[in-house]
């Protein structure tokens, strides 16, 4: 590994001179990913761009085009600390959270086992959450109160504005925070929470993970790249196939193309478009 080479270079590096065992680990997230993350360390790069830059190598692995849309955009981004500390603060609430619950159902009878087994309600957890918060100080700031209601929001979204997706501004007035120094701090989070697959983007509209929708700037990547099984192809051919063969249409075709080449899934030779071999 070449100090010479990019952070994704460096990380691709690393990764391969892991055993496929591990590596598999760590491409898969979790602990693995965390200590892999803790044990290396690449100038003017932070652990939450380390791990994007791994969540790309595995999406490069699938040729999963609209995750690495996301993950571009977050990996191009320098957050500040105190959404770190929000993600920080996010996972040891869940620890102290967890921890009271099983406590106080052992106080209420249960079995140590049955105790673990143990889902709280919203109520019971919301509960648990403000005696954890004031018995440990962790306060939260704005990145955390988004974190929290940006993905409460989406998960309502249809219920709220009768549609599942919804842009930045439609979010925001939902939470209530449509206003002054809030707008960049849901841009910051609203990033974070793509790179993370807890929410997707599709064009300037965002929706929870969970929710299934028809996803057109999604389909039309899939439809350039898929058009180009079998061989090489001209933007001319690329728009006939897929049906956007007008002026508009191979604009954007060729915007989807010069991605998917920056991306190393298709190359180009002679004005024509290929998937990568190690891709396809």
């Amino acid at each position: 590994m070449s100090i010479m080479d990019s952070p994704y270079e460096q990380i691709v590096s690393a990764l391969e001179a892991l055993s496929p065992f591990d590596r598999d680990a760590v491409l898969g997230g979790g602990e693995y990913r965390d200590m892999f993350i803790d044990n290396i360390s690449i100038t003017g790069v932070t652990p939450t761009q380390i791990d994007f830059y791994i969540s790309k190598v595995a999406a490069h692995q699938t040729g999963d085009v609209v995750v690495l849309k996301q993950l571009d955009e977050a990996i191009e981004q320098t957050f500040e600390d105190e959404l770190s500390q929000a993600v920080h603060n996010q996972e040891l609430l869940k620890e102290h959270i967890r921890a009271y619950v099983v406590q106080e159902q052992v106080a209420n009878g249960l079995t140590f086992d049955e105790a673990t087994a143990y889902q709280p309600t919203k109520v019971e957890y919301q509960s648990a959450l403000q005696v954890v918060r004031h018995k440990h100080g962790i306060v939260p700031n704005k990145h955390e109160i988004l974190l929290n209601a940006i993905e409460e929001t989406l998960e309502n979204a249809t219920t709220i504005y009768g549609r599942p997706d919804l842009t930045k501004t439609q979010i925001l007035q939902a939470c209530r925070k449509d206003k002054g120094t809030w707008r960049g701090v849901a841009s910051e989070t609203l990033t974070y929470l793509a790179a993370k697959n807890r929410i997707t983007k599709v064009g300037a509209r965002y929706h929870h993970k969970n929710t299934r929708l028809r996803m057109v700037e999604t389909d039309f990547t899939r439809k350039v790249f898929e058009s180009l099984y079998g061989g090489g192809r001209s933007i001319n051919a690329i728009v006939k196939r897929i049906g956007y063969d007008n002026v508009f249409g191979r604009k954007k075709v060729r915007q989807t193309l010069d991605f998917l080449e920056r991306e190393g899934l298709v190359t180009q030779t002679n004005y024509k478009w290929s998937q990568n071999a190690l891709y396809s």
